[in-house]
């Protein structure tokens, strides 16, 4: 893990970040379950949707599901990668040495929950190559121009949405289990299982709440031609921004907790 600047300007800090974000993603891509989680696992999606679809009556775009196949496997590789992040930090025993240094924990581990939402982007081109060659899907972007300022987006609001879960493992060793039942939920509700308006109407509220959701919309209506991508780009900022303020308030508090009961350094 590269060593975060103690006290430098923004240009250090943000080289930092790049090559935190750099050597994470060398990892991860050399890892077969994370590989698995954010290529294969998307392509197996896909596959199934297709599958049930053929034949439907239901009148649903196939890129679409390609794109919703893909963010399934974004997710569950930054879900699980944020938190297994910190993990290794403690695994390793570098966690309290990094915790007690001036820099922010914050810094610290954003980097390993944007490489894992980078990863994803893998499997969201896997998913759509392997549509387009095996379910004869067309190939064709609305918005170009959208699509691409939609997917760094999307990977920002996944990673801050996964970095802020994976907070309560500083505090909780062992809250990977408590990690893994929000895989299913952020499915459903964010609109990659199926539409958001199919929900019932006090479940929408939470789904605008969730970044995912946004990043589904922006990527599919770039990808449709459809209006209102330009306003879910916009939305999945602003809740990145939000999140961003939760987690370091929820590190803080969680490494004061874990400092005062002992529990930093336990396994």
């Amino acid at each position: 893990m590269t060593a975060a600047p103690t006290n430098a300007g923004p240009r250090a800090t943000a080289g930092y970040l790049l090559r935190a974000w750099r050597l994470e993603l060398r990892q991860l891509v050399r890892t077969r379950l994370y590989v698995f989680l954010a290529v294969f696992l998307p392509l197996i999606c896909a596959s199934l949707a297709f599958h049930m679809l053929d034949g439907s009556d239901r009148d649903v775009a196939p890129i679409s599901v390609a794109l919703s196949a893909g963010l399934m496997g974004m997710w569950s590789s930054t879900l699980l990668g944020s938190g297994n992040a910190i993990n290794r930090l403690r695994w390793t025993q570098v966690l309290e040495p990094l915790v007690a240094s001036p820099r922010s924990t914050f810094l610290i581990t954003v980097p390993f929950a944007l490489a894992t939402a980078t990863l994803g982007v893998y499997g969201l081109a896997a998913s759509l190559v392997w549509s387009a060659l095996l379910f004869d899907m067309p190939v064709h972007l609305g918005d170009p121009a959208l699509f691409l300022l939609a997917l760094p987006a999307t990977v920002l609001a996944l990673g801050m949405l996964g970095l802020l879960l994976s907070s309560a493992f500083i505090l909780y060793p062992t809250a990977q289990s408590l990690a893994n039942f929000f895989e299913y939920p952020v499915w459903m509700l964010s609109g990659m299982l199926a539409p958001v308006s199919t929900l019932p109407e006090p479940v929408r509220v939470i789904s605008w709440c969730l970044s995912p959701t946004w990043g589904v919309k922006a990527l599919e209506g770039a990808a449709l031609g459809t209006p209102g991508a330009a306003r879910a780009v916009s939305m999945c900022l602003l809740l990145s921004a939000v999140y961003g303020a939760l987690t370091l308030l929820l590190q803080r508090r969680f490494e004061w907790m874990a400092r005062s009961s002992g529990t930093l350094a336990l396994q």
